[in-house]
């Protein structure tokens, strides 16, 4: 065949054998080989011969090359020249040729379709296998061939090529018959393929713009194949043909979202088989196709409800769809169900939530997650002042000189805009101790001396900072930390000890007092 060609006149050569194309080496060609693969091809001749792999380069093995010689250029086939060491192995030159010196060629004339595909080559048995004398005769696909005696004898093996695979019969003549013709018929050879050699592989690969192709390939085991081998598939999906060839795949772009039944039928020209396969899409989901809304509503009693819904467009869903929703509001799961759709009974307190949105199927999930801030219709967002925040310390002792400081910004209830403060970012001296919705940090060990200590906080409408220096109480000699009620302690003693010196005056007091009534002094 010619392959790479403007049209079916011209190509790269490529000969068929043991069920598998190959090239042939452009080594010692001219346009005598060009003319003898013409002719074999039912072209009339040859218009040019190309070197260099002009047509592309092929695939596969190298069948043949520099062993071919035509040497008139009057030869119908490349089965007349002078021959190669024909059989299914690659040339023992492939590796020095190799497919950059693929040759082409180019026909003129029209194509007869009628064309012969097929010789018989006239060979003996003499110590082993070796060739005879050669009768190149081409014949139609009635494979019937007529020998004259004076070139053929009772029992030569007759060798019938047909599509890379050879078929012996062996050549009868009918004894004591003088006549000068001997006409021998011979049936198409091989075996019809069995009905449960075929099977299917379907490969999905994702393209561009999430364009899935599937990849359909027909299998025939090596040691299942038939004689002939399989050389024709034909792939469909369900009552639609895909094109096919002898490379027995094909590719169905884009791919349907949904199940397919997928067929392959194969022939080697005696008869044919087919299967077929169930192919449904495994696609998990992707992870930008869910998206969340919340919405709030008033009810006839007065409360509120809040609606948490999952989205996904229907030309987003993959396959199989998505068949199970979680939600999750503040870590906590509300909702596990084929609905999109939860409804809180009571509205959250004026305080923000984190809602998640995980949509699932059978190969994976994805999700999406969404803040929330109920907003009163009448106030409207506000931004925090700049006032409202306060930052509180206190030193604990631990082992050895250790001592860490807890740190808290602290806003009263009153002063909370709307929606409330929901993120606080705690630092020391320009380090981020922590950012989240946790309104306390630590800071340990405290080094001695004094930090710096920011607290931010926002609401998601603004911000707020207040700052605080907070000196370790702890002294430098290392002794205990000062108490925070030590000053309190510290009076409550002398206010203790002065008590007992007038308790004691006053009983002096009374004993003098007493003592001037008895008259004693």
């Amino acid at each position: 065949r010619l392959v790479g060609g403007a049209d079916e006149r011209e190509g790269r050569v490529e000969v068929f054998c043991d069920g598998q194309w190959g090239t042939v080496c452009d080594h010692g060609w001219d346009i005598k080989e060009a003319h003898a693969v013409c002719r074999q091809l039912g072209f009339t001749a040859a218009a040019s011969v190309h070197a260099r792999a002009h047509f592309g380069q092929g695939s596969g093995p190298i069948w043949i090359d520099e062993f071919t010689y035509c040497p008139t250029g009057n030869e119908n086939s490349l089965l007349e020249c002078h021959r190669w060491p024909w059989g299914c192995y690659p040339s023992a030159w492939a590796s020095s040729c190799g497919h950059g010196r693929d040759v082409g060629v180019r026909c003129e004339g029209e194509r007869n379709l009628n064309a012969m595909d097929a010789y018989y080559e006239n060979v003996t048995f003499s110590n082993g296998f070796s060739y005879g004398v050669d009768l190149y005769t081409y014949y139609d696909i009635r494979s019937e061939l007529t020998l004259t005696p004076t070139s053929a004898n009772d029992g030569d093996i007759l060798l019938c090529h047909m599509h890379g695979v050879v078929r012996s019969v062996t050549l009868r003549l009918i004894a004591g018959q003088p006549a000068p013709v001997v006409a021998v018929t011979t049936t198409k050879p091989g075996l019809a393929p069995l009905p449960n050699i075929l099977s299917i592989d379907a490969l999905e690969l994702r393209g561009k713009d999430n364009i899935v192709n599937l990849i359909i390939s027909c299998h025939v085991n090596f040691t299942d194949q038939p004689f002939p081998y399989v050389h024709t598939y034909t792939i469909g999906t369900g009552n639609t043909t895909l094109p096919s060839s002898s490379s027995g795949s094909a590719i169905l772009s884009p791919r349907p979202n949904y199940c397919i039944n997928l067929t392959c039928s194969a022939t080697n020209g005696v008869g044919s088989t087919s299967t077929s396969l169930w192919h449904c899409p495994r696609d998990p989901p992707l992870n930008d196709i869910v998206s969340v809304t919340i919405d709030s509503r008033e009810e006839e009693d007065g409360g509120e409800i809040v609606i948490i819904t999952c989205h996904v467009d229907p030309d987003d869903q993959p396959f199989p769809p998505i068949h199970t929703y979680k939600i999750a509001v503040d870590d906590n799961l509300v909702s596990m169900s084929p609905s999109p759709t939860v409804t809180l009974d009571a509205r959250p307190a004026p305080l923000c939530i984190n809602v998640v949105c995980t949509g699932l199927n059978d190969f994976g999930e994805t999700m999406k997650s969404e803040s929330y801030c109920p907003i009163p219709a009448e106030e409207g967002p506000q931004t925090p002042q700049s006032n409202i925040l306060e930052i509180r310390t206190r030193e604990i002792k631990g082992e050895g000189d250790t001592v860490t400081l807890v740190i808290t910004c602290h806003v009263d209830l009153s002063d909370q805009p709307s929606p409330h403060l929901h993120t606080y970012s705690i630092g020391v001296d320009n380090r981020t101790l922590s950012t989240s919705s946790c309104a306390s940090a630590i800071l340990s060990p405290l080094a001695h001396g004094c930090v710096n200590v920011t607290c931010s906080a926002t609401n998601g409408y603004g911000e707020t900072v207040t700052r605080l220096a907070h000196c370790r109480k702890e002294s430098p000699a290392g002794g205990p930390i000062a108490n925070p009620h030590r000053s309190a302690l510290q009076q409550s003693s002398t206010t203790y000890a002065l008590l007992v010196v007038i308790f004691i005056l006053s009983i002096i007091t009374c004993l003098t007092v007493i003592m001037k009534r008895k008259g004693v002094y």
